[in-house]
């Protein structure tokens, strides 16, 4: 009996001596070996190793317990923020849809925008940029003259190169042709002249190399007139939209290309062998005559013809620069006084032209400006200002050029300066818009409606759903059916049909507003029975039977107590529905019964996809505002994801 209980107190004491010392590794990190342990200490060593390996692998119990209560202390919109930012699509679409939001909004507050500019000039301009970057050589041999087209630059240096530069835009203007450059190379260039769209050339031998857009045969010169400029000699070039002009040693204009609405091939009689200069603008010349009178040929009748100075037609005031833009003309006397006569609205004559310091020495015209520059090298600009034409360099300049939407000027040690239009970011439109500026500007427009149009259906989805569900009995029978019948109704058919029922003469924000409110008033109907069943739910839980116990209001019920409690259903709801209605309002412009041209809209910017020329040629037209479209509704999908998955983390599990 001693024996036996001497073995039991022994057997008991090893055990805690073991159970102590293991205790004391534990906490050190070190590996326990007792050899006169009574328990097989191998196996308790595997044990023991076992655990540690366990312990390195995975999270120790009391990491998870501290993350529990951490949860347990964190309010729901607290461990709703954290999952959501645990999500890493999520955080990609919150991030895509701000850029977007403060891209377009942001944007639009930045750029000018006038919707009803167009430029026919610039139709269908394919994506790109550096028009103005000049080939340096030309600056090291020498500006003779530069001449602009609509997206490109030709220029002839002293050495007598020719060089240009800017974008193709299909007409494969920057490609000079095999023949010619054969030609150019053997032959003394001089001069050049742009059009909108080709470059002409002249030798020495008064020969003419063309190349780029040749619809009307502009680059070539037409063989009646061939005999006669060899015989007289060229003195000038000129090129206006798909025309070229020549005016001869003699003084005679030879005029051939598109002049079948202008008729500026039909040349008065009383002018032949009198021309000393000229200027062009797509429909008319201004001449300047040996008598120093200025005669304007073309098309006659606007303020360009009607407006000029009597003394400067008669020849009272002698003429030695003439300069047109599209639609005023501007004219400097011998004695440098300056003329200026147009529509008002071109802002370029009356009170426009600015004062001047000193005696003007050239005047030159883009498309909406007038250039101008006096003795002393100073430059003056006044006129509209499109694409950053009125970006006046300072210093002191001795060559202006300019026409179209570009500028140049060369400084007293021949160092080149450039302003005006650099290219289009996402091409233009088939009205010469710039699709970026409409896609910015578009986008905020359909966004807003998205936006309002998903307030009225959170509201009205909310607040039927609410009543239905918390009243029930006849209340929620009578807004049940209703809601069947609004959702019954086949939305495009009745938008289209109230659509023709607006007056012919409703103006955009009627228009955009019944957009904005049918959306909302025919789109409320699912989160309206979405609400009412989760409201089913809510009342016949504990707090809400204490709320009534205590004599709590319905409406107080509802709004605080029940509310709350259905509020992420709502916030998830609320994203879906936006980009639905981004989309719905994107078809509906698409298909011409939302948002009307001039105003930009994602949607009827996607109008020009319905042209097979478009969809084949002209992708830019299209890809730009499907692309928007797309992620911007991608964006919000993801966010609503994740926040549903945020606010209900077993929906993951399910």
């Amino acid at each position: 009996m001693n024996t036996t209980l001497k073995k039991s107190v022994k057997s008991y004491g090893s055990f805690l001596k073991n159970f102590f010392l293991r205790a004391f590794t534990f906490s050190k990190g070190e590996e326990f070996n007792d050899s006169n342990s009574s328990f097989d200490n191998k196996s308790d060593d595997e044990l023991l190793h076992s655990d540690n390996k366990n312990v390195d692998k995975g999270p120790r119990k009391e990491d998870e317990n501290d993350k529990l209560k951490e949860e347990a202390i964190m309010s729901p919109g607290k461990v709703a923020f954290r999952n959501y930012f645990r999500n890493p699509l999520g955080i990609i679409g919150l991030v895509l849809f701000v850029a977007i939001v403060l891209v377009v909004f942001v944007g639009s507050k930045v750029l000018p925008f006038n919707q009803y500019y167009s430029q026919g000039n610039l139709t269908n301009v394919a994506p790109g940029g550096a028009y103005m970057n000049y080939p340096s050589d030309l600056e090291k041999e020498g500006v003779e003259k530069i001449s602009i087209g609509n997206t490109f630059s030709a220029g002839l240096s002293k050495e007598g190169n020719v060089y240009v530069w800017g974008s193709d835009n299909e007409d494969k203007v920057l490609e000079i042709p095999d023949k010619a450059k054969e030609a150019l190379a053997n032959k003394k260039i001089v001069d050049i002249a742009a059009g909108d769209r080709h470059i002409i050339a002249a030798t020495e031998d008064n020969e003419i190399y063309g190349w780029g857009n040749n619809a009307f045969q502009q680059n070539q010169m037409p063989p009646m007139d061939e005999a006669k400029v060899k015989e007289e000699g060229i003195e000038k070039l000129g090129a206006g939209v798909q025309y070229s002009v020549i005016l001869t040693k003699k003084n005679n204009l030879v005029v051939w290309g598109s002049t079948l609405a202008s008729r500026l091939n039909l040349l008065p009689s009383d002018i032949k062998g009198q021309v000393v200069d000229f200027a062009t603008n797509p429909i008319n010349i201004l001449a300047i005559m040996k008598d120093g009178s200025i005669r304007l040929l073309g098309v006659m009748g606007a303020e360009i013809d009607t407006q000029m100075p009597e003394e400067l037609k008669t020849g009272k005031v002698k003429t030695k620069k003439v300069a047109l833009t599209s639609s005023s003309a501007a004219a400097l006397s011998e004695d440098g006084e300056l003329y200026v006569w147009g529509p008002t609205r071109d802002k370029v004559s009356g009170d426009s032209v600015p004062k001047f310091e000193a005696p003007l020495v050239d005047i030159k015209a883009s498309d909406s400006v007038f250039t101008a520059l006096d003795e002393n090298g100073k430059i003056y600009q006044w006129g509209k200002d499109n694409y950053g034409e009125l970006s006046t360099p300072e210093g002191d300049f001795d060559q202006i050029y300019s026409s179209y939407f570009n500028n140049y000027a060369v400084n007293k040690e021949g160092k080149i300066e450039t302003w005006g239009l650099n290219g289009f970011r996402f091409g233009s439109d088939d009205q010469g818009r710039d699709i970026f500026t409409r896609l910015i500007h578009g986008g905020k427009m359909t966004m807003v409606i998205s936006l309002i149009s998903t307030v009225i259906q959170i509201v009205l989805g909310v607040l039927i759903g609410m009543i239905s569900g918390f009243a029930g009995g006849k209340i929620d029978n009578v807004l049940m059916r209703f809601s069947e019948i609004v959702a019954s109704f086949p939305f495009y058919p009745m938008l289209i049909s109230l659509s023709a029922l607006l007056p012919p003469g409703a103006s955009q924000e009627q228009r955009i507003t019944m957009v904005m409110i049918l959306l909302g008033l025919l789109g409320w109907t699912g989160l309206a029975r979405l609400v009412r069943g989760q409201i089913l739910a809510e009342r016949e839980r504990d707090y809400i039977t204490a709320a009534r116990a205590l004599g709590v209001k319905n409406w107080s019920i509802m709004i605080k107590h029940i509310f709350p409690n259905i509020l992420s259903i709502v916030i998830v709801n609320a994203t879906i529905g936006y980009a639905g209605n981004l989309l719905t309002e994107s078809g509906l412009s698409f298909l011409g019964f939302g948002v009307q041209e001039p105003t930009p809209s994602w949607g009827n910017m996607l109008t020009a996809a319905q042209s097979s020329d478009v969809l084949n040629t002209y992708w830019w037209r299209w890809v730009f505002p499907a692309l928007a479209v797309f992620l911007t509704s991608f964006s919000v999908n993801l966010i609503g994801d994740a926040l549903r998955d945020a606010i209900d983390p077993r929906a993951n599990e399910r």
